[in-house]
């Protein structure tokens, strides 16, 4: 774009699955902006209603009491499939009024946060036809490849759909070096690339971090966690994708009265990791069931470190939530965030997805860690997200990939 085309003010369209509590901080900012006239077109109700969260966990409830919907223009576009799920692939969301909305729209930009369902398809054809630039912005990466595409057909099959999609698109927001690398593994350029934060908010867990910090005793004691107590601390879906039976057999092996295990969530796997303490007698596990956002903060309060053994995570929001508090991480080396954010012996330990024995060591060394060095590992956790947190402006970022 030449200096002469240039604008004041950019229309810009984002086309989301669904209402994400990490999202809404981000068009809010974006909306505050005199430089951006943004509408979000969603494609899905679930997480408003609830339906995401039972869904997957199994509980009445939403992820946030927060209103996802505040602080900016939105507009639910109505989805004609027969069997309406986020998860439904590719015929979960079939939004046919995406098409109208961007033939009417005139926008300097489309963004994408997905190509798993027709209605991301839908959108990318019109914005083909009504020559509208069209941006990818998810936290999709290379990391998981491997797991995902174990399938010949599959992977001959999504390679081609992706380097159409990707030589065609105007441009990609890259969520940390695991999303850049999938770009770049199928022929995406470097100069189509502008780093972008795939999750926003943390302002309100660091402000949790700072009030919360003076009551910790007085909330582990509520727990009846002991002061001396290492409180190694598990959020997520109970899943055999997050691998909680390894770390339970892991947390299993380590000889440490003064171990103990919190799990933060529900899923298929919550009764048979509940067996698995009864039958094996694993001492020192809590089960604190689902949890909305707004109580996750006493959880990374009464922690003393975060875990997520997971055999594919295209980021971790968990990750960031948890670095917030000042906790040390463990996580595989399957968990997108762990490029940009944890760093082995710095501030915590990675280590290679699906080796208990590792994770094992681990946590063992967690576990006998000198308080001071621990301290430190937080310490540390802290100073990456605080820069992790103000190093993007969006507006910028986006303004930039669309002036490029």
């Amino acid at each position: 774009m030449s200096m002469a085309d240039k604008k004041e003010k950019y229309k810009i369209a984002i086309i989301a699955p669904a209402a994400f509590y990490y999202h809404a901080p981000l068009y809010r900012r974006l909306a505050n902006s005199s430089k951006v006239d943004l509408t979000v077109y969603y494609c899905s109700k679930d997480s408003i209603t609830g339906k995401d969260v039972e869904k997957a966990y199994g509980v009445p409830a939403r992820f946030s009491n927060e209103n996802m919907l505040e602080g900016y223009s939105y507009k639910f576009i109505k989805n004609y499939s027969p069997v309406p799920s986020m998860t439904h692939w590719p015929f979960g969301q079939m939004n046919f009024g995406i098409w109208k909305e961007i033939k009417n729209g005139q926008c300097d930009a489309v963004i994408l946060q997905a190509w798993t369902f027709l209605a991301q398809y839908i959108a990318f054809f019109s914005c083909l036809k009504f020559k509208t630039p069209i941006f990818f912005m998810t936290d999709a990466n290379i990391l998981s490849e491997p797991i995902r595409l174990a399938n010949p057909f599959k992977k001959v099959f999504k390679k081609a759909v992706l380097r159409f999609l990707f030589k065609k698109a105007s441009g990609f927001l890259t969520a940390g070096k695991a999303n850049e690398e999938l770009y770049l593994n199928y022929g995406v350029p470097l100069k189509k690339m502008m780093p972008m934060h795939f999750s926003w908010g943390y302002e309100r867990f660091l402000g949790e971090f700072r009030r919360l910090k003076p009551q910790r005793e007085d909330i582990r004691s509520s727990f009846g966690i002991k002061k001396d107590e290492f409180v190694l601390l598990f959020v997520g879906r109970m899943m055999e994708d997050k691998k909680i039976l390894d770390l339970l057999n892991s947390y299993n092996r380590v000889d440490n009265k003064r171990k103990r295990l919190f799990f933060v969530g529900e899923g298929p796997l919550s009764d048979e990791a509940k067996n698995y303490v009864n039958k094996s007698d694993v001492k020192g596990v809590y089960f604190a069931g689902f949890q909305t956002r707004e109580k996750l903060p006493i959880f990374y309060t009464l922690a003393d470190a975060l875990v997520l053994p997971s055999r594919w995570e295209p980021w971790g929001m968990v990750v960031n939530e948890a670095m917030c508090f000042g906790l040390p991480i463990v996580a595989s080396n399957k968990v997108g965030a762990v490029l940009d954010l944890v760093f082995d012996n710095k501030n915590g330990f990675v280590f290679p997805e699906g080796d208990i024995d590792y994770l094992s060591k681990c946590i063992e060394k967690l576990f006998n860690m000198p308080a001071e060095e621990c301290l430190s590992f937080g310490k540390k956790s802290g100073e990456i997200i605080e820069e992790w947190n103000n190093k993007i402006d969006p507006v910028q970022q986006i303004i930039s990939l669309i002036e490029n």
